[in-house]
């Protein structure tokens, strides 16, 4: 592509961007000339409403420290209900977690032993994942796999890519993109490196370099994402094939998450396909024994959160950092936001589909979760404890900081209820065939409006995530050291004192009767919370342990009945479950998991039980203070300097040095050499030994390996070495399809 070409592309996605960005009144003036907007809606819709709503939780704090000290005494019967409303909630969260986790544990030991090729053969009536009587073949479908990275190590990145790059299906269904940054300075050599590294195990890897300093940008994983998303989408013209999933670069998926999603995907109308969404749970297992205990409990709690809210009816599934997405959903919407409000990213991906799809977006549950590290500080000894503190802090400011969302959700449901016409992100399905809006009537947009149901689960979960719980905990804490005969015995005197400075009246009775009711809610809360501890260390084992430990044993099993590892392969891409066989074709089997992370962290029964004590100074820590910490500080301000997090990383060993430490042993369970005769790719073999030693001591150091704490690069905010002869653009490397494969410049 020449200069000129380059630039008038580069324009083309700014210019794109920038429509995104317009603000309301610029939008209305021109739907007003095409559409019937009436004047009284110009108006409301020209106020300044994101400014106004972004505003909102942090006003809420404010009248809520002033209601928790005065209200007891001047609005009792108002400070009564609220009080036991946030209790009654409280209450229902807590069961609607327990059942979460409950059916999460269920249906993820159903998901390991279902084979995802075979049920949609069951389905649709193939034979095959090839066979073309279905509109969409199981073998079609391409997972577009972008890794947003800036300043990663590349033990980091390796390990990552280890773990794809064994997958059954990564060298005929998986393309990577390496989504780089061009203030990192070292971007494009990481990216070629890394390309060298793996060219040959995956339908294709592609880099992109997001352009530093773009109008109406922030710095962090949203914006790298949206314009690495805009990139693969102008690469590919099947869009309708094509499956974006969206992954930290720490992060690491299973194989039968990409199978469970492929198998969705496929059985799906044509229709809906178009407006999919899939949802993983999370779960910390990667370094988890090197954190703090409250740390610990606290991702824990964040893992559990997410569960919550992924069980089957559930009417609001809100993914969390990965995810995955139909392509042809994400250029329908215009890809991810950029703004100030996209901060996370994962959540408002997920509100902006739910309104453009005006409600009708589909979101399957996929219950094989994403594996991630715990955030990490620096040092050892309490000064490590304290950096490790201070690191989780930062990461829950950040957190909460998607406040923001809930300014942007009451901003499209107003637009939606009050003046559907103007809304200007109204979905409209290019070039796929398919327009929500109706050809007849411009205000088709009502659908929204008859998704009251949703609209409000949706409100309470959004103020469950942002609101309602740290409400509860500040005031049940000012109730304990203001209200006389309501604190514990030694602070009874000082009540009393802060109270008649207050008031010179008794506590009413409504406020007496309110704080007994709620001491015995949350008395009650030790029910369901009971179960769902049960549930979680049973699910946490069987996800990060049980299934990968019975993997191996079939692998074993497999080489033991003369079943060759090219063999299993074979019918693994077929169907066929790990180590059947005529003698034991009855037994079922846990599916192919692929390749287990090698940096992984146990919890063991019953001492992991130790660690539920600490969820009240976690909640505190990482709930209460960072919830007013970003909620005030968005009274002045819709910008966070986005900190890169510290996470642990594996100083890998050489070919020569290295010993494999994953539960399989994966000279058994990754041959390299391809021999399936039906053009059936075998699995990609890992590239975890650097066969290519120039290339090992131009990128890695030669040690043992070993997980160190490393410090948070960019500390002082996400992009620092700025690169001017850097440029945007798309690189594909070698294609083992083709050879190779030329360069191209978007």
């Amino acid at each position: 592509m020449t200069a000129s070409s380059l630039s008038h592309h580069h324009n083309q996605h700014h210019y794109l961007y920038e429509l995104q960005h317009n603000s309301s009144s610029s939008r209305l003036s021109t739907l007003a000339r095409r559409t019937s907007v009436k004047p009284w809606q110009e108006r409301l819709i020209a106020l300044p409403w994101r400014q106004i709503l972004q505003r909102f939780p942090g006003i809420l704090l404010i009248f809520l420290v002033a209601f928790a000290i005065f209200g007891p005494a001047y609005a009792p019967v108002l400070y009564s209900f609220y009080f036991l409303a946030l209790h009654v909630n409280f209450l229902v969260n807590n069961f609607r977690t327990a059942y979460g986790v409950y059916i999460g544990n269920k249906l993820a030991r159903e998901h390991s032993f279902t084979n995802w090729l075979q049920k949609y053969c069951d389905e649709t009536g193939t034979s095959d994942g090839m066979d073309t009587r279905h509109d969409l073949p199981f073998d079609t479908i391409v997972h577009i796999i972008i890794l947003p990275n800036y300043k990663e190590e590349m033990e980091t990145l390796c390990e990552t890519l280890d773990v794809l790059a064994s997958h059954t299906r990564a060298l005929t269904q998986y393309k990577i993109c390496l989504a780089m940054e061009e203030s990192e300075s070292n971007s494009h050599q990481k990216a070629h490196t890394l390309k060298k590294l793996y060219g040959d195990f995956f339908y294709e890897i592609v880099h992109t370099i997001h352009p530093a300093g773009l109008e109406c940008e922030i710095r962090g994983k949203s914006s790298n994402v949206a314009w690495a998303s805009r990139q693969m989408a102008n690469s590919s013209s099947r869009h309708e094939h094509e499956i974006v999933t969206v992954m930290d670069a720490d992060t690491c998926f299973s194989e039968d998450y990409f199978a469970s999603v492929t198998y969705h995907y496929c059985v799906a109308s044509p229709e809906q396909r178009k407006i999919m969404m899939f949802a993983p749970g999370t779960i910390f297992d990667r370094n988890a024994k090197d954190v703090p205990l409250f740390v610990r409990i606290t991702d824990i709690m964040w893992s559990i959160g997410v569960m919550s809210n992924l069980y089957p009816g559930s009417p609001i599934k809100l993914p969390c950092s990965a995810y995955s997405i139909s392509m042809d959903l994400a250029a329908a919407i215009n890809f991810w936001d950029a703004g100030p409000e996209a901060i996370g990213e994962d959540m408002h991906m997920y509100l902006k589909s739910f309104f453009c799809t005006q409600g009708r977006l589909i979101v399957k549950s996929i219950f094989s979760p994403a594996s991630q590290c715990n955030i990490e500080g620096v040092g050892t000894g309490l000064l490590g404890f304290a950096n490790h503190m201070q690191a989780r802090y930062t990461q829950g400011k950040r957190h909460l900081w998607g406040s923001l969302d809930t300014g942007y959700s009451l901003r499209r449901i107003l637009f939606a209820m009050v003046a559907p016409e103007a809304d200007s992100q109204m979905i409209q399905f290019k070039n796929i065939g398919v327009d929500t809006r109706d050809k007849e009537d411009h205000t088709a947009n009502v659908g929204l409006r008859k998704q009251v149901g949703k609209i409000l689960t949706l409100l309470h979960r959004l103020g469950e995530a942002h609101l309602f719980i740290g409400h509860m905990v500040f005031l049940v804490i000012v109730s304990q050291l203001l209200l006389p005969g309501f604190t514990i015995q030694w602070w009874e005197d000082k009540s009393a004192f802060l109270w008649s400075h207050v008031s010179s009246a008794p506590l009413h009775p409504y406020v007496e009767a309110s704080l007994h009711i709620g001491f015995w809610l949350r008395l009650a809360c030790l029910i369901p919370n009971v179960a769902m501890i049960w549930y979680y260390e049973k699910y946490h084992a069987w996800v990060s342990s049980d299934r990968w430990v019975i993997q191996a044993q079939q692998m074993r099993e497999a080489a033991l009945n003369g079943n060759g590892m090219h063999a299993v392969r074979a019918g693994l891409l077929n169907g066929t479950s790990i180590s059947s066989s005529s003698s034991d074709s009855n037994r079922i089997r846990v599916q192919s998991l692929g390749m287990r992370p090698s940096l992984c962290s146990l919890r063991a029964y019953p001492m992991s039980l130790l660690d539920w004590i600490g969820v009240p100074v976690s909640g505190f820590c990482f709930y209460l203070a960072p919830q007013f910490h970003a909620q005030l500080a968005q009274l002045f301000t819709d910008r966070l300097d986005y900190k890169v997090a510290a996470k642990p990383t594996l100083n890998r060993l050489s070919a020569a040095q290295v010993q494999l430490s994953s539960i399989v042993n994966m000279t058994e369970q990754l041959p390299t050499t391809p021999t399936s005769p039906s053009n059936l790719s075998p699995l990609a073999s890992s590239p975890r030994l650097y066969r290519n030693e120039a290339l090992v001591s131009a990128s890695l150091d030669d040690e043992v390996k070993s997980v160190l704490s490393t410090e948070s690069k960019g500390d002082e905010g996400y992009f620092e070495d700025l690169d001017d002869n850097a440029s945007g653009h798309l690189s594909f490397g070698p294609d083992s399809r083709n050879g190779s494969r030329s360069l191209l410049t978007a």
